[in-house]
């Protein structure tokens, strides 16, 4: 038996004992587990947690240990996981910033052709089988020199409307990349459960959360009201949000090439 695990099984081995788990009130720790985090990252003695492969076994406990210590804490960021360029934050209490709107219109980026939207990034766009050709798209400037490109599609009797947006389905396309592009703060008590899209890992969220987008300008701040799954495909960082049920979002999801 090998004694190596991924790090798609450390972590839904996390959220699992996240749920599972009962305790009582903690101290006020958090000052000091935050600050002793802060500098061993400084001091390049911590690695991020999404650039980690492979942990050996015997590591679980000690980083379930540390993940319990942070949630009774209380801190700021519970949990941190990612799939791709896009980071998932966890946390106990609603963030400061407030969001910007929703995603539509001019805030999703400049309108484009499918075919200019091809040939302003350098990963494939690729396009549910399941919904045809989409709507709008848009073409979004990142940091790092990088584009986000964003497909929307219509309500239909299939395919209900986002509450907030005018459209039934928003897939967003990053590059991958080992530095975050965009980052989702969802509350503790919102769905997040590690699910698959065909072979691929990935995560599903059903809340009212919120989506950052690393721009040259600045942060560029969302408010979700739809479902959403998130999974890397061929190098490519996919972002499907939608209302429909996870089974059928999966489906969705898994129609892509």
């Amino acid at each position: 038996m090998s004694d190596r695990m991924t790090r798609a099984e450390v972590e839904r081995s996390l959220i699992a004992l996240g749920s599972s788990l009962e305790y009582p009130p903690a101290p006020p720790i958090a000052p000091a587990v935050t600050a002793r985090l802060l500098a061993e990252r400084a001091a390049a003695r911590r690695p991020a947690f999404p650039g980690l492969a492979l942990w050996p076994r015997r590591r679980i406990l000690l980083l379930a240990v540390a993940g319990l210590i942070l949630l009774l804490a209380g801190t700021a960021v519970a949990a941190r996981l990612a799939i791709g360029a896009i980071e998932i934050r966890v946390i106990p209490t609603p963030p400061a910033s407030t969001p910007t709107g929703v995603e539509s219109g001019a805030s999703l980026g400049r309108r484009v052709t499918l075919e200019e939207a091809q040939a302003m990034v350098d990963f494939p766009v690729v396009l549910p089988e399941a919904l045809g050709p989409p709507v709008e798209v848009h073409v979004a400037e990142s940091v790092f020199s990088s584009r986000v490109v964003v497909l929307v599609w219509e309500a239909d009797a299939s395919h209900p409307r986002i509450e907030g947006t005018s459209w039934s389905t928003i897939l967003m396309e990053l590059p991958g990349s080992k530095e975050p592009l965009a980052s989702k703060e969802i509350m503790a008590e919102i769905t997040l459960q590690a699910v698959q899209v065909g072979s691929h890992d990935a995560f599903w969220i059903s809340g009212p959360h919120q989506l950052s987008l690393l721009t040259p300008e600045g942060e560029q701040r969302f408010t979700v009201t739809g479902n959403v799954l998130l999974w890397e495909q061929d190098g490519t960082t996919l972002r499907l949000e939608t209302a429909l049920p996870k089974a059928e979002a999966v489906g969705l999801a898994e129609s892509i090439g």
